[in-house]
Order: structure tokens, then sequence, then C-alpha cells
């Protein structure tokens, strides 16, 4: 990012209350898992929902975690 956007953005952030920060955080978090989704759907286009959220995990944290489906899940 321009160091000059950079230094406005910082003080537009930081006039924001704790609470509007944390929403747009949220936002932004919601944006990028969406996008990485896309990503993923884009590269596969028939990936299972599981598979779906495997990927997912990996992309963002790097490994995933072993999925259930809801058919498989004990009561």
């Amino acid at each position: 990012m321009d160091k000059m956007i950079e230094k406005k953005y910082i003080k537009i952030m930081r006039k924001k209350s704790g609470e509007e920060r944390l929403k747009i955080a949220m936002e932004l978090r919601g944006l990028v898992l969406k996008l990485a989704e896309e990503g993923i759907k884009n590269q596969n286009p028939n990936i299972s929902s599981e598979d779906l959220k495997a990927h997912l995990q990996e992309r963002i944290y790097g490994f995933s975690f072993p999925f259930k489906s809801s058919s498989q899940k004990t009561r």
C-alpha cells in the first residue's frame, strides 16, 4: 500500500470507535473468506462442500481439519 494512502487510512481508522473498527474487520474477514471460496470453486468446479471446507481451511490456516458429513456424525 502506498505510504500516503496507508497514513490516511490509519488516521481515518483511529477516529472510529472500537466497535466500528471491529465491524469493519469482520466485514473484511467475510470478504476475504468469500473471495478464497470463490477462487477454490473456480479451480475445482465440482468440489463437494466438505472438500471446499478443507481447501478453504488449508488456504487460510495452512492445514485442514477432517470433517464429518452430517450423516457420519454421532448423536
